[in-house]
């Protein structure tokens, strides 16, 4: 530990690479929808290693975006960036190094110990500007600017993986129906509402990253990503947490016109006060005060697994996964997706949906005898941790149900069903073709109102185990883990689902009002 807060190094897993050319893998710094980073030492010292999924390097169209973009990003300047040191992107598995940046990302800095003081937030507004001078100066739009992108060391702000997101965009940089790139508290108005992506958009990033640092959230911090996405092109929020030097800046770059935002050179004119500020000078005199980040890392700890075992033992052993899941730090709050890869207001009959679709606001799922009903969502990935919400009325018995599913295995496997009951409760069950398994209790859910449901779920598959949670209302009410899935190979499958309950007579509705699927 050092004075500025390492991030955390995790122990290997089996299958990782202990070496990668001439590269020594020394531990795992994180993970997400596009693969995994580690920690690996060098002819040079440490760096940073972001192997790319087997399912994406396969995959022949994204690894000719990969490849464009990867290029781009080398010819960045180094201030205020981590920049691009190797890559190896002709044969499996794909890597890519960068810069190891000994510090830790704002948003963990925001979570943990809250918004930035004194001196550093105008040193991280001038140090992101800097660097998007520089991104943008090589041509590359970043495209998902926000606080887990921008690390903090001692000699300034660094931001990493620039225009990376555009490897999952197949659609020339304007967004199409239903998917989203970008994080949605902190992308611009025009990527919601299907204009342009530009350079413009990254500052608007700017904007909204500067205004977490002062106050530890988003201008546009929302519960669910439908409000989130509603607040960005409508709001104009309130810049009183921002220091009153920088707020006319931060307004100028939260324009919902992009024409009317300055560009990030004008920005840095802006912060310094002077029409000819180099950003490779201004970069180096950059300074962070990072001595209150001292924080001692946390072991890490196993991750829990469950065995199928017959009657009652299995739901004994279910409801013990589900204790044991937040040892390993399912949030209380949801998290927040990295990308939306689909998103339906249900006003539009020709999204994709087959059963049940009004294409007037609603999607109707009906139960009068089938004890489940399911409707999958007109998406495919290949991505394997989802956040997935919905908004959404249940009628019918006390013991009505309904909610979202998620499935990872191959045809006629089983498929997970995360639900909420009319009398406000929440379950996680497996359903096989002839049977089901509770993998939690039924769970009280505080405040419950069956008229309104606003819910999100994670489905997340990783490590040769499914990780299952459950939010209503922001707040997380049950979760569990399946750690024995062998046969959860297949490219993953959402979708909504209504039932019955075991002594149902009535008829069981659920109506939803919107469906989003984000990438984790």
């Amino acid at each position: 530990m050092n004075a500025y807060g390492l991030p955390p190094v995790l122990p290997l897993h089996d299958g990782d690479p202990v070496e990668l050319s001439q590269y020594r893998v020394i531990g795992r710094l994180g993970q997400g929808g596009m693969g995994t980073v580690y920690l690996g030492m060098g002819p040079s010292g440490p760096v940073a290693i972001k192997m790319i999924k087997r399912h994406l390097a396969t995959d022949a169209e994204f690894a000719v975006r990969f490849r464009r973009e990867v290029a781009s990003a080398r010819r960045v300047h180094r201030f205020c960036t981590a920049p691009v040191l190797d890559a190896q992107l002709e044969t499996e598995p794909f890597w890519v190094v960068t810069e190891y940046v000994p510090g830790p990302d704002l948003a963990r800095v925001l979570r943990e110990q809250g918004p930035l003081t004194g001196s550093n937030v105008e040193a991280l507004a001038v140090g992101v500007a800097t660097a998007l001078i520089a991104i943008h100066g090589a041509g590359i739009v970043h495209r998902d600017l926000k606080p887990a992108n921008v690390l903090l060391s001692p000699f300034g702000p660094r931001v990493i993986d620039f225009g990376i997101a555009r490897a999952f965009d197949t659609s020339g940089g304007r967004p199409t129906t239903g998917m989203l790139l970008g994080t949605p508290e902190y992308m611009a108005p025009e990527l919601v509402s299907g204009g342009a992506v530009g350079p413009a958009s990254d500052v608007f990033a700017w904007g909204c990253v500067v205004f977490a640092a002062a106050s530890g959230r988003s201008p546009f911090a929302s519960k669910t990503v439908a409000e989130a996405l509603f607040r960005v092109v409508n709001d104009r929020p309130a810049l009183d947490p921002v220091d009153p030097a920088l707020r006319e800046t931060v307004a100028a770059a939260l324009e919902k016109d992009p024409a009317d935002r300055p560009t990030a050179q004008e920005l840095l004119t802006r912060l310094t006060g002077n029409h000819e500020a180099d950003a490779k000078a201004v970069s180096g005199a950059i300074k962070l005060d990072l001595t209150d980040l001292v924080r001692t890392a946390e072991p890490a700890r196993p991750r829990p697994v469950r065995r199928f075992l017959p009657g009652a033992a299995a739901v004994a052993a279910a409801l013990a996964v589900a204790g044991a899941a937040a040892l390993y730090g399912i949030s209380e709050t949801p998290p927040a997706p990295e990308r939306i890869l689909y998103s339906d207001a249900f006003d539009n009959k020709e999204s994709g949906w087959i059963d049940n679709y009004t294409g007037a606001g609603r999607f109707l799922v009906g139960v009068d005898s089938d004890e489940v009903r399911w409707a999958s969502a007109p998406l495919r990935t290949d991505l394997d941790l989802l956040l997935v919400e919905s908004t959404f009325s249940l009628s019918g018995d006390a013991d009505a149900r309904g909610g979202i599913f998620c499935d990872f295995s191959p045809e006629d496997g089983s498929r997970y069903g995360l639900m909420v009951t009319r009398n406000g409760h929440a379950r996680i069950t497996e359903f096989a073709i002839s049977s089901s398994t509770s993998l939690t209790a039924d769970t009280p859910i505080p405040g419950f109102d069956a008229g309104n449901v606003r819910f999100q779920a994670e489905c997340a598959r990783e490590d040769r185990q499914i990780r299952l949670a459950i939010w209503v209302g922001g707040r997380k009410i049950v979760d569990a883990v399946d750690g024995h899935a062998p046969d959860a190979t297949a490219r993953p499958e959402v979708g909504l689902m209504a039932g019955r309950g075991p002594a149902g007579v009535n008829r069981t509705e659920a109506s939803f009002e919107d469906f989003t699927v984000g990438s984790l």
